[in-house]
């Protein structure tokens, strides 16, 4: 597969990118098929934080700081934040 072309962005669409702190989504109106534009950021993650929080967790594993994942209580917790969220956005 060919790498598509760096086009250049119209005023409009800079401004949007702007406004949506550097995403922006549009829908085209005669396929309504919706597009993601957004800032391309450097990693902030190298290998070397990878390996350290691993052996970070290994550690925490080796001294028996572990505990069984209880899904119910997960999914509830998650549930209750898109809830919380959704609150503040209406």
């Amino acid at each position: 597969m060919d790498t598509p072309s760096l086009n250049p962005l119209t005023p409009e669409q800079i401004a949007a990118l702007e406004a949506g702190d550097g995403i922006m989504v549009g829908q085209d109106p005669t396929t309504h098929r919706v597009y993601l534009l957004m800032e391309q950021v450097e990693p902030t993650i190298d290998d070397d934080y990878v390996r350290e929080k691993l052996a970070e967790a290994q550690a925490s594993i080796d001294r028996g700081d572990v505990a069984e994942w209880d899904v119910s209580e997960i999914t509830s917790a998650a549930r209750s934040r898109i809830a919380q969220r959704q609150a503040k956005q209406s």
